[in-house]
C-alpha cells in the first residue's frame, strides 16, 4: 500500500460475489476501501474464487456455508459441498453459524449446528478466524463457542442483549457495526475489538446499499458515539492486522 493505511475505509463484512472484478477494483481504489468478502454457499465461494484470482488489491476473502443455505440441502449435500472448499484460499472461515429465524424443525437446526461446528473444526485446524452469524440463536451460538476458547471470533452484526455484548467483550470477541447498529453501551473503551460493516447487498433502511456505503457506515458510527473519524478508522486497521497477522 502505497499511501496512509489509516486513511483507508476498512468494510469487514459483505458479499462480493456477483460485482464484475473490473468494476470492483476501480471502486476500492476510488473510494480508498479494503474489503473482507464473504461466501454463503457453494456457488458463491465459486464466484468468489474466480475474482479471488484476479489478484484485487486491498479484497480479502472469508469462506463457508450459511445457516441460511445449510438448510436447504440434505446434510450429506453440505459435507461434500464443505469438502470441495479450499479454506486455505481464504483468511477467515465465514459466514457461519445459526439462524432460528428461518426455520423451526428441529432436525434441520440439528443440522445447521453440525454444519456450524464442522467449520468450527476446519478454523481450528487451519487456524484461522471465523465470521459468525448469530439470527435469532445468540444462547445456542455462545453456548457453542464456549467450548472453542482457542478460536478468534467475530460476531457479524450481533444482535445480543446488552448482557450478551457485555459477555461477547469479556470473552474478546470482535463485534462489528453496521450503520451504528447494535448499541454497544461504553464502546470506546472496546475499541480494540469492534469493525464496522455494510454486509452489502443487504439494504440499510429500505435502501439499496452499494461499495461506497462503508462510508455512510463509518459516518454514521463516529455520529453516533461522538468518534473522530480519523481516530476509527485507523483502530479498525490496526484491528484487522492483529487479528489477521497481516501487515497492510
Amino acid at each position: 500500500m502505497n499511501e496512509n493505511k489509516y486513511n483507508y475505509f476498512l468494510d469487514i463484512h459483505c458479499h462480493y460475489e456477483e460485482i464484475n472484478p473490473l468494476y470492483l477494483k476501480q471502486k476500492l481504489k476510488e473510494n480508498k476501501i479494503i474489503s473482507l468478502t464473504a461466501s454463503t454457499n457453494i456457488q458463491t465461494y465459486e464466484n468468489l474464487e474466480k475474482i479471488r484470482l484476479k489478484n484485487i488489491p486491498n479484497l480479502y476473502f472469508a469462506y463457508g456455508l450459511h445457516p441460511d443455505n445449510v438448510i436447504k440441502k440434505e446434510i450429506n449435500d453440505n459435507l461434500k459441498d464443505l469438502e470441495k472448499i479450499d479454506f486455505s484460499k481464504s483468511i477467515a472461515i465465514g459466514e457461519i453459524g445459526l439462524d432460528y429465524k428461518i426455520t423451526k424443525n428441529k432436525q434441520k437446526k440439528e443440522e445447521q449446528k453440525k454444519i456450524f461446528e464442522k467449520q468450527l473444526e476446519f478454523a481450528k485446524k487451519l487456524k484461522k478466524p471465523v465470521i459468525i452469524h448469530t439470527r435469532y440463536a445468540t444462547k445456542p451460538v455462545l453456548e457453542i463457542l464456549s467450548s472453542w476458547t482457542d478460536l478468534k471470533i467475530i460476531l457479524h452484526w450481533f444482535g445480543g442483549n446488552e448482557t450478551e455484548i457485555d459477555k461477547a467483550l469479556s470473552k474478546n470477541y470482535y463485534l462489528t457495526q453496521r450503520f451504528a447498529f447494535p448499541e454497544i453501551k461504553n464502546i470506546k473503551k472496546h475499541f480494540d475489538k469492534i469493525f464496522i460493516e455494510t454486509d452489502f447487498p443487504v439494504s440499510y433502511n429500505g435502501e439499496n446499499t452499494n461499495i461506497e456505503s462503508v462510508i455512510k457506515s463509518y459516518e454514521k458510527f463516529c455520529e453516533k458515539y461522538d468518534i473522530d473519524l480519523t481516530q476509527i478508522k485507523k483502530r479498525t486497521i490496526q484491528n484487522f492486522e492483529k487479528l489477521f497477522k497481516i501487515k497492510l
